[in-house]
């Protein structure tokens, strides 16, 4: 938010002593009254500049960025756990909200069963924002896959969610706007085929984007005081669970949904 400034121009007193008016108004300088007020854009403010530097579009690659594999699951058998990626889009909504760049879960296919990773921000310095109101906004398009198995009588609800943090190692929930439309459930198991750990899927149970956006929407979150610090970052967990008994992966895709893509992150303050 850019501030303004007001100023008034008083020039009737400019004229020559006694020298005649030309009209029954003065007039300003550029033809106004004058005492006509103009608005002036002031310069940004320090807090306005970081964050219009911390905005991107993602269209020069994953500088910064990173992502990990959640709930340290590993497997023999390369097992694709994470997958994010940042590119072109040619699955799901078949194109990155702007540009040609984005992230997503998979950019050219959907995601497969039992997966579990965060894309992750770079450090963002703050600090020129203390005390002001932040919030975070990106562009989202989800298609996650959600329905019942044989044998339970749940609904399960693949997902993801977005956090924040002040360390990169402890995690805070945030509120967004648009709220979540649900709460994630990931089914660990179906039969004798199991995720690794799948009892240890940090989404499962928590509010997050579940379900199909139906196209791109903006989210916009803001950011509690005690993260507006020196070392702000944010990250986007999906997880999935088993919708289909089958040990090979690309098989697997044939049962889940195209997941999550992530564009144009930028941020705001009051």
């Amino acid at each position: 938010m850019t501030a303004r400034w007001t100023v008034s121009l008083l020039l009737a007193g400019c004229a020559s002593a006694g020298a005649p008016s030309s009209s029954s108004t003065d007039a300003g300088l550029d033809g106004r009254p004058a005492d006509a007020a103009v608005t002036i854009d002031a310069p940004p403010s320090p807090c306005e500049i970081k964050l219009a530097m911390s905005g991107t579009g993602f269209e020069t690659g994953s500088t910064g960025w990173t992502h990990v594999v959640l709930d340290g699951a590993t497997a023999s058998g390369g097992w694709p756990f994470d997958e994010w990626q940042n590119g072109t889009a040619t699955s799901g909504p078949s194109s990155c909200r702007a540009g040609t760049k984005c992230w997503a879960t998979r950019l050219d296919a959907n995601y497969t069963s039992c997966e579990r990773a965060a894309l992750i921000s770079p450090v963002i310095d703050l600090s020129a924002c203390a005390g002001r109101s932040v919030k975070l906004a990106f562009w989202s398009w989800h298609d996650f896959w959600s329905g019942t198995v044989a044998g339970k009588p749940d609904t399960w609800y693949d997902g993801g969610l977005v956090e924040v943090s002040t360390n990169g190692t402890t995690w805070m929930a945030v509120t967004p706007s648009p709220t979540y439309p649900g709460t994630i459930a990931i089914n660990p198991n179906i039969s004798s085929y199991s995720c690794v750990s799948q009892n240890n899927f940090y989404v499962h149970n928590k509010p997050g984007l579940v379900g199909s956006s139906a196209g791109w929407q903006q989210i916009t979150v803001p950011i509690p005081a005690a993260a507006v610090t020196p070392t702000f970052r944010f990250r986007f967990a999906f997880s999935s669970g088993v919708s289909f008994a089958g040990t090979n992966p690309e098989t697997n895709r044939t049962y889940t949904r195209p997941g999550w893509y992530l564009d144009d992150v930028s941020f705001s303050a009051e």
